[in-house]
């Protein structure tokens, strides 16, 4: 392909990339009058959370899952599955993005934080399996599940900085402490940003995916 066309082929994936970034924000400003009490629903109220999705942004560093420099075949994909149908527990949308190995071993990936912060949750639950989360500076929560083991035992309000290893993909969860193989190796991913007192939101996490495939670190594995 000539640098001409090259070129063109770029700036139109970036065009379209924009326009959806852009038509999901749009949803997402609708979500969020319908979650606002009518004494919040106010235009400030959105520029708050607006603020809030731009800090995300600024603090996303490193992708979730490193290269591997020994295996050319391991690697992982992801689709926006966004609000899909999930069963287990009552019928509900998915509230984030799974990423799939292409070598379904539980325990042979690691995951690492993709943002600065501290440990607010460790442990078991039923639906995420053995789970981790990050509270960031800014305040956001990232949310990684289905865990095969914690590369060592954390504890809430122990730091992290972005590319540490959190611990392994596995396939833990749907059912009592300790159940696996329900469904294939994954990683869940979950973001979600702060929404008032006691408040949360989860958002999209497929757009800064897409945005840090292009920031990997490299793992011996």
């Amino acid at each position: 392909m000539n640098p001409i066309r090259r070129t063109a082929c770029y700036l139109t994936m970036v065009l379209l990339l924009n326009c959806a970034v852009q038509a999901e924000l749009i949803w997402l400003e609708e979500l969020l009058g319908r979650q606002l009490l009518p004494e919040q629903n106010t235009a400030g109220e959105f520029e708050v959370y607006r603020d809030t999705m731009e800090a995300v942004w600024e603090e996303l560093v490193w992708f979730p899952v490193p290269d591997s420099s020994v295996s050319k075949e391991a690697s992982v994909a992801f689709e926006n599955s966004w609000m899909a149908e999930r069963n287990y527990g009552g019928k509900r949308g998915h509230e984030g993005t799974d990423l799939m190995p292409s070598i379904n071993k539980s325990g042979y990936y690691p995951v690492v934080s993709i943002t600065d912060g501290v440990i607010e949750q460790a442990g078991w639950l039923e639906k995420g399996g053995w789970r981790i989360g990050v509270r960031s500076g800014n305040g956001n929560y990232y949310y990684y599940a289905h865990l095969h083991s914690y590369v060592r035992e954390w504890a809430t309000g122990d730091e992290v900085k972005a590319g540490d290893v959190l611990g392994y993909m596995g396939d833990s969860g749907y059912g009592p402490e300790g159940t696996t193989g329900q469904f294939p190796v994954h990683l869940h991913l979950g973001i979600y940003v702060p929404l008032g007192a006691d408040r949360e939101l989860a958002v999209n996490p497929y757009w800064m995916l897409k945005y840090l495939e292009n920031h990997k670190l490299t793992g011996s594995y």
